[in-house]
């Protein structure tokens, strides 16, 4: 299979270098675009190209304007980076590029333009700049220095980004529009190469876009048509053999700057520090724009995946990971518990259409809309920790076992058994967003009014085979963690009962699940003297289907209100109150943890919901390279599930109060020093928590008032870029950051099956994550015409503990040390 996949990379790579040479060369020939600033809305930020241009370019561009006499000459080229949008299209994912890591304006806190010192709520913006320099391959890595959001919870995971932000899951979206739903296996993970920008929204935000959790969303702004010509092509390798092509093109497509266009592709043959795990993706992004006037722009976007990988979470027991066994032993980063044979495979495809027109200077419709289709087959053993629970379960399934080894087989604890997954699913997501903006003045007062409608269709089908228990039956050689030998049993335990062939799994159809939801929402930003509020409101009606059961109906009201000074030397203090209604589509829960063993059915999560106060203020003086950001908050979240075994059903109930305190401070300290830091304390516990099984009472007696699990109180990060501007080493940036997370917790109760329907409350269990801190580097040197940049993440190769489940007893390991290095030849 990987042969193959090398072969197709190749081939794939060598059709986007050939077609992008007449593609470019078509642009070369196009007028530039940005050239025509009298047609440009008023409301539009200002034209900020990041190019450097030598004479000759320079030449080239001037004899390019002097052809085309009924423009302007474009604005001359400032900086060392690639030339960006040279005006803003209109489209709300992204305003204009992010310049030393200070972005000045955002859509995603009020889906207008609006700078975001005027934005009364918590948002970092991500600019490719600080991706690329970081080195990150992820949207996950991209969030480190963040504040507020706790990047890697459960390590490096090769099937999809995990999140926290503000102590809660974050939810991502795409230009706008909601990506993630339920399990990683709904979608593909997002690719950083495609985005221009990344947008951590703190907080609540369903006044706006319906679908988000009470902490916040991650939107990821995508790569759009530019009227500047503008080709790169780069190669990567580094640890793990990582071997990566790329390709970014984009300009115009007609000599009058109408039709725009941009290819964005990637081919990655790689493994991962996990033995046996790869992590090869073929990507490609077309997309086209059509701007007919300077009041209209509509953008055609597709994006087509290929991922081939395995699963880089093992589910290592805590002893031998968080702490050494009786022999001192200790897994290492490259730890396999699976089959070599483990994949993890996902094939996606989506079309997205964004519509900006400008009726007058003071009316605007926006659209977006897109299809996503996915198709994920996912099979994978790991080690099944052997917690009192499951010990009581299989004794009753007649698997014999000595308790006194738990959480191993044996009493060197080095043999686990290992649970195998196998899943086929297939999803479809439609969803829109339609809103129009007017201007206008109530006396003292301007007003910028925004309503719309949004809609989405999600539905899934999934085959699955249950969970199998793999090297407890008898004659079979176990496990061993220290080291493996590779090889399934001939059967495997099925938790329903009885045994099945380990090569004729047989898969069982899960009921087609649908959820449909509506939006209706309105917001006013009112501005009078130096007070900014803004206050909207929404309301939502949920549809959640399941094939053979009664459709489930819900609607929630949330909101927003809040309250901004403006200071004329740039500070802006700001207070908001605001809810969250979150559905919950594709995630199935039942009565209680057991509820599938007993035969019965399980059904649709019911939504989250949660509420936010917060108080805090923006300094960004006008014109400063550089930003200040602070806030307190108080959040609640509602209904949320719980799941203590991943062997065993998720149940829903639980409530989670999360107070906490952010502040970054971020942008150019002198011409040459640009730095990213940031503090933050997070205490999230539980408020409520729900009984596990009938009759097992105490557990929420116990749980109400923990920590919630694997949320560490305390994160600070400094991250820091010198670049030489002047001299004989002009070109040359180096620098580098360090990550700081504090310990966490994990608390449970052992619950023991004496019987059916008989469940006994155990021992507590409380497990504790030490804090760690991790060092990254950069070294990169650029001209005109090429980029060399060598990244190292995790540099003293550290092995560290990201988080553990005190019920499961299993934790999950960070990232290994990665070196990447990588040229990028730009013409």
């Amino acid at each position: 299979m990987k042969t193959i996949l090398r072969a197709g990379a190749r081939s794939f790579v060598c059709a986007l270098t050939l077609g992008a040479a007449p593609i470019a060369a078509l642009a070369q020939d196009a007028p530039p675009q940005a050239a025509q600033p009298a047609e440009q809305p008023a409301e539009l930020p200002p034209l900020e190209v990041t190019a450097k241009s030598t004479p000759k370019k320079q030449a080239a561009k001037a004899s390019k304007a002097k052809a085309a006499p009924q423009q302007a000459a474009p604005q001359a080229a400032a900086a060392e980076d690639p030339p960006e949008q040279s005006r803003y299209t209109g489209v709300t994912n992204g305003a204009s590029p992010v310049k030393d890591y200070v972005a000045t304006d955002s859509a995603v806190g009020t889906k207008t333009n609006t700078p975001l010192k005027e934005t009364p709520q918590s948002i970092s913006v991500i600019g490719r700049e600080q991706i690329r320099d970081q080195g990150a391959q992820s949207v996950q890595e991209a969030t480190r220095y963040v504040p507020g959001v706790f990047a890697d919870p459960y390590g490096p995971d090769s099937r999809g980004d995990s999140t926290i932000v503000r102590g809660l899951s974050g939810q991502y979206f795409i230009d706008g529009l909601r990506a993630t739903y339920g399990y990683s296996q709904t979608m593909a993970p997002i690719e950083p190469y495609a985005l221009e920008r990344v947008e951590v929204l703190r907080g609540p935000s369903s006044m706006l876009y319906g679908q988000a959790p009470t902490g916040g969303i991650i939107n990821a702004a995508s790569k759009l048509p530019s009227d500047l010509p503008y080709t790169e092509i780069g190669v990567d390798y580094g640890s793990f053999d990582f071997k990566q092509v790329r390709l970014d093109s984009t300009g115009a497509l007609t000599s009058d700057g109408k039709w725009l266009y941009r290819v964005v592709g990637l081919a990655r043959d790689a493994d991962t520090q996990v033995d046996h795990v790869e992590n090869d993706r073929l990507m490609l992004a077309p997309s086209i724009t059509y701007r007919p006037t300077s009041d209209t722009s509509i953008t055609a976007m597709s994006h087509f995946r290929d991922d081939h990988s395995g699963s880089t979470q093992q589910f290592l027991p805590a002893i031998g990971t968080l702490t050494p066994n009786k022999h001192g032993q200790r897994v290492r980063h490259s730890t396999f518990a699976g089959e070599p044979d483990d994949y993890y495979d996902t094939q996606s495809q989506s079309g997205t259409l964004l519509i900006d027109h400008k009726f007058s200077a003071d009316l605007k419709l926006h659209h977006a809309s897109r299809y996503a289709h996915t198709e994920n087959a996912y099979d994978s053993s790991y080690p099944a920790i052997l917690t009192p629970a499951r010990f009581s379960f299989l004794a009753g399934l007649g698997i014999a076992l000595d308790p006194s080894n738990a959480p191993f087989l044996n009493a060197d604890e080095s043999q686990v058994a290992r649970a195998r997954t196998k899943t086929n699913q297939q999803t479809d997501v439609f969803n829109t967003d339609t809103n129009l903006t007017g201007t206008f003045r109530t006396g003292w007062a301007s007003h910028k009014v925004t309503g719309g409608i949004d809609y989405m269709h999600y539905g899934t089908d999934q085959q699955n085979a249950g969970t199998l228990i793999d090297n407890l039956v008898p004659g079979q050689p176990p496990f061993d963690i220290y080291d493996p030998r590779y090889g399934r049993s001939t059967f495997l335990l099925s938790l329903g009962g009885g045994f099945v062939p380990a090569n004729d799994v047989p898969m069982f159809a899960r009921p087609h699940e649908a959820q449909i939801q509506t939006g209706l929402y309105i917001q006013d930003q009112i501005k009078l003297g130096p007070w900014t509020g803004v206050f909207g409101i929404r309301q939502d009606w949920l549809t959640a289907e399941q094939a053979g059961a009664p459709d489930e109906k819900d609607a929630a009201t949330t909101g927003r209100a809040a309250l901004m000074y403006n200071f004329d030397f740039g500070l802006t203090p700001y207070v908001s109150y605001s809810t969250s209604f979150a559905p919950l589509p594709g995630q199935p829960v039942g009565d209680h943890i057991l509820a599938t063993v007993y035969g019965q059915t399980l059904r649709p999560a019911g939504p989250l919901e949660g509420e936010q106060v917060e108080i805090g203020f923006k300094y960004q003086p006008n014109g400063a390279p550089f930003a200040i950001n602070a806030a307190l908050y108080e959040l609640t979240e509602e209904n949320q599930i719980v799941q203590p075994d991943i062997l065993f059903d998720g149940i829903q109930g639980a409530n989670v109060k999360v107070r906490g305190f952010e502040i970054e401070a971020l942008g150019k300290v002198t011409p040459e020093l640009k730095i990213i830091g940031t503090y933050s304390y997070t205490d999230a516990i539980y408020e409520k928590y729900p009984e596990l099984f009938p009759y097992a009472s105490g557990i929420p007696a116990f749980m109400e008032g923990k920590r919630v699990d694997g949320i560490p109180q305390h994160l600070a990060s400094l991250w820091a870029i010198y670049s030489v501007l002047d001299g004989p080493l002009r070109g040359l940036s180096f620098g580098g950051g360090a990550r700081y997370v504090g310990s966490a917790e994990s608390n449970g109760v052992e619950i023991q099956l004496v019987g059916p329907g008989i469940p006994v409350i155990g021992q507590e269990r409380k497990i504790t994550t030490p804090s760690f801190t991790l060092f990254d580097a950069m070294v990169a040197y650029e001209t005109d015409d090429w980029r060399w940049q060598l990244t190292a993440q995790n540099l003293e190769d550290k092995f560290v503990v990201t988080s553990c489940a005190a019920y499961r007893g299993d934790c999950f390991i960070g990232q290994a040390r990665t070196i990447l290095t990588g040229f990028t030849y730009k013409f």
